[in-house]
């Protein structure tokens, strides 16, 4: 095994994650190229970038001279074949679709040198189906930043069926040489680790909706008050219904036909509520932000318990071995979600009551995927903590 250095990146695709990769390689002096299908893409993406930095130094967090420096280091490009020829490191960060990604990376695999990684910063596709278009798969890899890059701390580092312990090494240096915690997903599952973990909230969200008889801003209200920027309603709402819709969508077909979306869900979608963007969803929405009635907090919220999910998809993963450790999937959480760890959190709580509000919430809404795993009704999963 080893570590290569890597001097020269090309980001494919120069959209919100395109642009904010690129901004994080050539900050931390790393000379990049961004790529997309036209200049007028790229001229956008690079004076959100200047803004960015710009915003930096009025702060006082960067020199002028270190901004000008990392501008210095950004070149664009609408022709891929010149811009992978001589990098070290392709990341592709276009929409999530499989075949478009396909086709990217079989056009870079011919273009690129045969050494050079190649990687994808997607959220969700099987990082071993899009290595197969591949030559040499081994050097293929999940390179998957957290919106916005600039700021969210984690990147997961993904193993495909053949990815390499060096390229996953190459890519944790680099990940950390970025400034980021870069963890390692072992295992190409759907979702990797925290968008895993957090997954089933998003089933138990549709079933309350679907059910009406806890307002969502019950449950956003208490959310809020325990210390979250948002709570989960607000935060889809923002996130936008149709994203939300397609995510569950992916989680039907690859883990349980328990995330179909629920009615309410589907039928804004089908209204083009969509949440912020649309200006209506499951709040209205005015001048960017949510109408939320805060003045009512039913007591039956009591046992819907964000962490017991969290934590018990959390100990699903670590049993199938997609993460090292329970370290592992706490640093993720808070670097990629800014909240505590599962595993830290619960370790002073009692294990009969995380079973019994999953029991309830896995009863009532009758998500048989929310039942306790048996480390959280023996309590072993506390021994998972070094």
């Amino acid at each position: 095994m080893g570590v290569r250095a890597i001097k020269k990146v090309t980001i494919i695709g120069s959209g919100a994650m395109g642009s904010g990769i690129a901004e994080v390689h050539i900050v931390n002096g790393i000379n990049t190229v961004m790529v997309d299908i036209n200049n007028d893409l790229l001229q956008k993406a690079k004076e959100k970038i200047n803004s960015n930095l710009t915003f930096l130094v009025n702060k006082q967090k960067m020199t002028q001279v270190a901004m000008d420096e990392a501008m210095a280091r950004l070149a664009t490009s609408t022709d891929i074949t010149s811009s992978v020829k001589d990098a070290d490191c392709i990341i592709e960060a276009v929409p999530e679709l499989m075949d478009l990604k396909k086709k990217i990376f079989k056009t870079v695999s011919d273009a690129a040198r045969t050494d050079a990684i190649i990687a994808s910063n997607t959220s969700s596709l099987s990082i071993s189906e899009l290595a197969e278009t591949v030559s040499e798969p081994s050097r293929f890899a999940g390179f998957h930043f957290f919106n916005p890059v600039n700021r969210m701390r984690l990147v997961e580092v993904i193993y495909g069926q053949k990815t390499s312990d060096e390229v996953i090494d190459t890519l944790m240096d680099l990940g950390e040489k970025l400034g980021k915690v870069a963890i390692k997903v072992l295992r190409d599952r759907p979702g990797f680790i925290v968008n895993r973990i957090n997954a089933p909230l998003q089933p138990l969200w549709s079933a309350i909706l679907d059910e009406g008889k806890i307002s969502p801003a019950s449950i956003d209200t208490v959310m809020k008050n325990h210390g979250a920027k948002m709570g989960p309603f607000e935060l889809m709402d923002f996130v936008g219904l149709d994203v939300i819709y397609n995510v569950m969508q992916y989680y039907k077909t690859t883990l349980s036909p328990e995330w179909e979306p629920g009615k309410f869900i589907t039928e804004c979608v089908k209204k083009n509520e969509l949440g912020m963007k649309t200006g209506k969803g499951i709040y209205v929405w005015e001048g960017g932000k949510a109408i939320i009635d805060s003045s009512i907090v039913t007591d039956i919220i009591k046992p819907i318990d964000p962490l017991a999910v969290q934590l018990n998809e959390a100990v699903r993963v670590l049993k199938e071995k997609v993460a090292a450790s329970a370290e592992d999937i706490d640093k993720g959480q808070e670097a990629g979600m800014n909240q505590p760890g599962p595993f830290k959190t619960a370790m002073s709580i009692d294990n009969k009551l995380l079973a019994e509000r999953l029991n309830w919430m896995s009863e009532t809404y009758n998500l048989t995927y929310l039942k306790p795993e048996p480390e959280i009704l023996d309590g072993s999963f506390k021994s998972f903590m070094r």
